[in-house]
């Protein structure tokens, strides 16, 4: 019985798509990384990352090749970051990424290298041969430390997302 609320508690903090950390296991993560920042003095920042121009990726190729899209960045995300960071999805095609120990600076040149990395990627419909292009995705960072409410982070962050998308996408804003 115990194991299986074990598994149970494990599996509701997993995206069932993606396999990454879900939403909530990320704000749990979120608050106690903050907590322990702001005791060790280490930096510690967050960043949305979207994936650009998702709409008409479902729209032009179907919701199968969408989760396929959310399959691969969310790959390309947890296999190009460390240990010194926290990948999750957030929701729809948004994912969230804590960077311990990385000041802003830092923690948006390891978000623009994964970002590069995925834009290489050449994208093709396996269902219909078509290739679809590049694939990329936005990103928006913002300090966490220092911050007295973690949630004034997030509210940055997702504006620092909003300006990466209004300069034209594929790219990383910090603020």
């Amino acid at each position: 019985m115990r194991e299986s609320l074990a598994k149970a508690r494990t599996e509701a903090d997993v995206d069932h798509l993606t396999r990454l950390p879900n939403r909530r296991a990320f704000e749990r993560r979120l608050s106690s990384a903050a907590q322990s920042a702001q005791q060790s003095g280490q930096p510690l920042c967050v960043a949305f990352c979207d994936v650009d121009h998702f709409k008409s990726i479902n729209d032009t190729h179907g919701h199968d090749v969408g989760d396929r899209v959310l399959v691969a960045i969310a790959s390309t995300l947890n296999s190009n970051a460390s240990d010194t960071c926290f990948v999750a999805r957030h929701g729809g095609e948004e994912f969230v990424v804590l960077f311990y120990g990385l000041d802003k600076d830092e923690a948006w040149r390891k978000l623009d290298g994964i970002r590069r990395a995925q834009a290489m990627k050449q994208m093709v419909n396996r269902d219909t041969g078509k290739p679809f292009g590049k694939v990329t995705f936005s990103g928006g960072i913002a300090e966490v430390t220092g911050v007295d409410e973690t949630r004034e982070a997030l509210a940055w962050a997702d504006e620092a997302l909003y300006r990466a998308k209004a300069e034209g996408r594929n790219r990383i804003v910090a603020v």
